[in-house]
């Protein structure tokens, strides 16, 4: 195709000027497109990845930047709909209208233990069941009483206590386990026809909806059944409990907890204090590391490297390896590929910075693991294995069961024990993830500057 001609005379250079300065614009443009597209790879994220790891962020400054709670102004907070639910649960079962059956509904919908079960059920619930608040301290189950409800969890948290546990506040009982919201209590109890093992207790004040023992059997017992069988069977398949009789399992099914969580919520928040091992039926989960960027990022500018400069970018290639970090950005220095290693190092050393505002001022979050069926997390703090990283356990849309630890480790047998630890995968240490995170920030760097590089070209 020829070439388009341009005006004569006077107008010429100017038109020629601008006809080059277009080509030098198309083809950076088209330089551009085919970078974008050639890293793309780069870049590509789970949606719930993102924000679990964002609500992470959010969380942990919270306390220094937030003057409200964002949970607050959440579509599942139940909690500012506690006045119409309670009003319209202190109609007469057998009185409440279909409208009003409706809006108990809608109210409840927002619990995710309801939430989960079918439109009719939910509506048979709204029907027969009853309202039901507690304060703080109360006594809400005794251990050895025959049972004749049980209980769904609609706000505020409960303990599960030792044997020892009576009326007197003042014993040191000891937590087996907590209850939350939709989590549902007692409903074993009624299954098997068994007197209630432990004494539960209001750590907070609480919200209940109350379900009796005629109802449960013409609602929920069925499907509850079969839930059941379904998790005895389950634990019954892992090679954690090959050795265990059935007598123990049926126990630990009978104390546990059934929970779904979609993608994006915090499963548990600190693997050492948390009181649960918590078992993956199906779904994924993530596990992540909180770790402090501001170490890391000093510790990048004196790293020692074969040479004064960086020339052979495989030098700082990350290991192989699925690690993947976010957080807040790191304030990085500048190096160009013919600045050393030395000069950035005393360019960053003698650069002032302003105080840290407070210990999560440089927090950034690695995952380090994706558990998915029969796998299990909390096992090796429950063993004894040391641990010197803060980590969570992030869902991605997974069912799951919470099993106690101090029950567990009370079944268990000594000879079990030593069994089960071969079984534990342990975590990397908080050395070697600094030490990847060194490369990988190195590694992020030469990418910038050779990204830069090419579109000064």
């Amino acid at each position: 195709m020829a070439p388009v001609p341009g005006p004569e005379g006077p107008s010429a250079p100017r038109w020629a000027a601008a006809r080059e300065r277009f080509r030098r614009a198309a083809r950076i443009l088209a330089h551009v497109c085919g970078l974008t597209l050639l890293m793309k790879r780069y870049i590509e994220k789970s949606r719930a990845e993102e924000w679990a790891r964002f609500y992470l962020s959010i969380k942990n400054h919270s306390a220094n930047e937030l003057l409200f709670d964002m949970s607050n102004f959440s579509k599942y907070n139940l909690s500012n709909d506690f006045a119409k639910l309670k009003t319209l649960m202190f109609i007469q079962p057998k009185q409440r209208s279909q409208e009003n059956l409706r809006e108990i509904q809608l109210c409840l919908k927002k619990n995710r233990s309801f939430h989960s079960l079918p439109n009719e059920v939910q509506l048979q619930l709204c029907q027969t069941a009853i309202y039901q608040e507690l304060e703080a301290e109360s006594m809400l189950l005794r251990q050895g009483h025959v049972p004749l409800e049980c209980y769904l969890i609609l706000a505020g948290h409960l303990k599960v206590m030792s044997s020892s546990t009576s009326m007197n506040k003042n014993t040191n009982s000891q937590i087996l386990s907590e209850f939350e919201e939709g989590d549902f209590i007692g409903e074993i109890c009624l299954l098997t026809n068994t007197n209630r093992p432990a004494s539960i207790l209001c750590k907070t004040d609480v919200k209940l909806l109350v379900i009796s023992k005629d109802d449960f059997s013409c609602i929920l017992a069925q499907r509850g059944q079969e839930q059941y069988r379904e998790t005895c069977s389950f634990l019954r398949s892992l090679p954690l409990f090959f050795s265990w009789p059935k007598e123990k399992i049926d126990f630990l099914v009978h104390c546990s907890l059934h929970r779904y969580y979609r993608a994006g919520p915090t499963v548990i928040s600190d693997n050492i204090n948390s009181h649960f091992l918590v078992f993956i039926i199906s779904g994924r989960c993530r596990i992540i590391a909180q770790m402090n960027c501001e170490e890391i990022f000093v510790r990048s500018c004196v790293m020692k490297t074969g040479s004064s400069t960086l020339k052979n970018p495989r030098a700082v290639l990350p290991p192989r390896g699925h690690l993947n970090v976010t957080g807040r950005s790191l304030e990085t220095a500048t190096v160009s590929p013919r600045t050393s290693f030395s000069a950035a190092r005393k360019k960053m050393l003698d650069t002032e910075k302003p105080p840290l505002q407070g210990p999560s001022t440089a927090t950034c979050f690695v995952e380090i693991r994706v558990l998915e069926q029969g796998e299990v997390f909390g096992l090796a703090e429950a063993l004894g294995s040391s641990c010197d990283l803060h980590l969570y356990l992030i869902s991605e849309g997974v069912e799951c069961i919470f099993i106690p630890k101090n029950l567990f480790l009370t079944e268990a047998s000594t000879d079990f024990r030593g069994s089960a630890s071969e079984l534990v995968c342990a975590y990397p240490t908080e050395e070697a993830l600094r030490e990847y995170l060194v490369e990988q920030q190195l590694w992020n760097e030469y990418k910038a500057r050779l990204l830069a590089q090419q579109l000064k070209r």
